[in-house]
């Protein structure tokens, strides 16, 4: 499966609202595993670090209480001191002609935590690129297959992402009609999200 390698479009990135979960309002933060990219190094803080891989795990079941507009958002993550987030949704293609799966990143409005010396604005712009990827049954091991890269500025309550990450209609992806998903293994959609805060030039 190819790689769309690219900057977000305008068609594909969003503002967040005020509560991007509204959907689901009720429903906890879905878990993050976040790692750092070299194991061999000291992990840093959360406010030092730039570059992370964060690992969504979705079952058959959380899958299926999307459809037909339904959002869940995952545990907050840190990224160069700044609160991100993912959001695994059940939308309309960017056409608006049928309903699939996408995923989100959002910079998330940061006013619980006192400012600290030499601490990011709250305010202040962020970029990141991303790559998000997932695991399919025709890969080996524990190999994932990139489905979007790009970059993106934030600004807290800003988000961006891909309305038809996986490229296929909701039916196909969940399995529906006798067929039979390449993406749930064992009953499970795996999600990664590589992230890393772009340098200043």
């Amino acid at each position: 499966m190819a790689s769309k390698d690219q900057t977000a479009s305008s068609s594909e990135t969003t503002t967040a609202v005020a509560d991007d979960t509204s959907s689901q309002q009720d429903a906890p933060p879905h878990p993050l595993q976040v790692t750092s990219p070299d194991s061999s190094l000291p992990s840093p803080s959360p406010r030092q670090r730039r570059c992370v891989a964060a690992y969504m795990d979705l079952t058959r079941e959380e899958c299926g209480r999307l459809f037909p507009s339904g959002r869940l958002r995952s545990q907050p993550l840190r990224l160069a001191g700044r609160p991100f987030y993912l959001t695994a949704r059940c939308n309309m293609d960017q056409r608006d002609t049928f309903r699939c799966f996408g995923l989100f990143l959002a910079m998330e409005v940061d006013d619980v935590e006192e400012e600290e010396e030499g601490a990011p604005s709250p305010a202040a712009s962020v970029t990141v690129e991303y790559d998000f990827a997932a695991r399919t049954r025709q890969q080996s091991g524990d190999e994932f297959v990139s489905m979007y890269k790009g970059h993106y500025t934030f600004a807290a309550g800003k988000s961006c992402g891909y309305r038809n990450l996986l490229g296929m209609p909701w039916a196909s992806f969940m399995g529906d009609g006798g067929g039979d998903s390449v993406f749930f293994i064992d009953g499970v959609l795996h999600l990664r999200a590589e992230l890393c805060v772009k340098e200043d030039a």
